[in-house]
Order: C-alpha cells, then structure tokens, then sequence
C-alpha cells in the first residue's frame, strides 16, 4: 500500500514509517500540513496517518480536504488529546482515530482494513 505519515514530530514519523515499510508499504513523510498537501496533490496514497496538531493545516483539515475532493485516500487522525472523540474526528472526515502513543498492532489493524 502506499501510505503518507504526517506529523511534526520527527521521531513518530520515524517509528511509523519503520514499522510500515518492514511490513512492506511504500511510505512518504511530511512533517507539517503544508507539504502533506503537496504531496497528496502530486501522489495517490491509499492510507494518510495525520497527526491532528500541527502548525499551519491541522490534521483534521487535510482530512476534510480529502474529503471535499472524493479523494480516495483513508485519513487516519492521530491524536495525543484523549477528549477528542472518535465520533467528532469521522464527522470532520476522518475515516479512523488512533491516540497517541500509538499501539503498533492497532497501526497494523487499521492498514490491513483498508488493504486493497
């Protein structure tokens, strides 16, 4: 699969994108809104990891994004505010919620979901 990780800190983008290119996805990386949006416009991904807080375009905007646009990328919001409902982050778009520190297992669950 191909997969985008987004989030500003370097250290879980490191983890993430270990954990899934071992498991044999193909991943890009951005560390900030503005450049996930990029990429999202020049490359097809099947799954997007969007760390909700981050400077400039939030997670949950580059989900409404994909959305807006029926793009068929699967968002998956990332969070270390455990208030934020998984009820609220589908409504705004996204189609999964996993809470910081993220639980590899729960990581390798979402992707096999949405496995094409």
């Amino acid at each position: 699969m191909k997969i985008l990780v987004v989030d500003n800190e370097k250290r879980i983008v490191a983890l993430l994108k270990k954990f899934l290119v071992q498991k044999g996805h193909s991943v890009d990386i951005a560390y900030d809104g503005k450049a996930a949006l990029e990429l999202i416009k020049e490359k097809p991904f099947d799954i997007a990891f969007l760390d909700e807080d981050m400077p400039g375009l939030t997670g949950l905007e580059i989900a409404e994004f994909i959305k807006h646009y029926n793009l068929k990328i699967k968002s998956i919001l990332l969070t270390g505010y455990p208030c934020l409902s998984k009820n609220f982050s589908k409504t705004e778009g996204a189609d999964e919620y996993l809470e910081k520190p993220m639980d590899l297992d729960k990581v390798e669950e979402i992707v096999n979901k949405y496995k094409i």
